[in-house]
Parts: structure tokens; C-alpha cells; sequence
């Protein structure tokens, strides 16, 4: 799977009053109609309960400028990556990162289990779009997907 080329977003929820989020590559359009994506997340990890618990999330897809953001979000630090990140809250109340090249604000539809993870699938309640070029992931790394002429 290293060989799969995928954007770089974080996904995002409030549980008790409180922002959470974490960074996440396996994500994907689920349909149009009703409008739906998916979030798949490993059961080992930390971040694991928070969808389910707080039955809402935001993907927000980061752009090339927001690599370090990307690299906050996916680590195991116990501090608050929200502290010192731009941020305002959806209509779910599910932070959407200021920047952001784009976002969806979801709640929460359905979930699967599969192998180590839980897909979670999202209803589609708001979005919105910026111009910009999205961060990728792709061998290990993060990539600049962006067109360029």
C-alpha cells in the first residue's frame, strides 16, 4: 500500500467539549447521493473511540503548506495540537482547520469492523473548498500532488 499514492487530511471531532483529531490517509468518497464518505481507523489506536463515541467527525484535506500540521496530528504526543492551530467549529461543532484546502462535516452514518480497523461512514452535512494543492502521501512520505505548468 506504500505505492498507493493518497491525500493527507485530518479528521476531526469534539468529545466533551473538547477538539480532537488525528491525522488520516484512508479516506474516500463513499457516494453522492445521499452524500457520504468513509474514515477508516485502527482499533489499536488512541484516537480509535472518538468518532464512535462523539458520532460526528470533519475531514479536512490539508495542503502542501500544512506538512507540519499533518506531522502533528500523527503524533503520539500527549499535547493539544489545537492550542497553536487555527481552527473554527463546523455545523457538527467538529473542528475545521483554518487553511484547510477543503473540508466535510459529518455525522456519523454508519461503522464496519475489518480486520485491525473500523470503517466509519459519514453523512455529508457541510463542506466547503479553497484553492490550493493538496498534500499527498506516497511511499512513505509526504508528497506535493499540486499541478504544476
Amino acid at each position: 500500500m506504500r505505492r498507493f499514492p493518497t491525500a493527507v487530511t485530518v479528521v476531526t471531532t469534539v468529545l466533551d467539549g473538547q477538539p480532537k483529531g488525528f491525522t488520516a490517509t484512508a479516506v474516500s468518497s463513499v457516494s453522492v447521493d445521499p452524500p457520504q464518505v468513509l474514515v477508516c481507523v485502527n482499533r489499536q489506536g488512541r484516537t480509535h473511540p472518538l468518532i464512535a463515541r462523539a458520532g460526528r467527525f470533519c475531514v479536512n484535506l490539508l495542503t502542501v503548506e500544512q506538512e507540519d500540521l499533518a506531522r502533528v496530528f500523527a503524533s503520539r504526543a500527549e499535547d493539544d495540537p489545537f492550542a497553536a492551530v487555527p481552527h473554527r467549529p463546523a455545523d457538527t461543532g467538529s473542528p475545521i482547520i483554518e487553511g484547510a484546502l477543503a473540508y466535510l462535516d459529518c455525522t456519523l452514518a454508519e461503522e464496519y469492523t475489518a480486520g485491525t480497523h473500523t470503517i466509519f461512514v459519514g453523512e455529508v452535512v457541510d463542506c466547503g473548498a479553497q484553492e490550493g494543492s493538496p498534500l499527498g502521501y506516497f511511499d512513505g512520505a509526504y508528497r506535493d500532488f499540486g499541478m504544476h505548468v
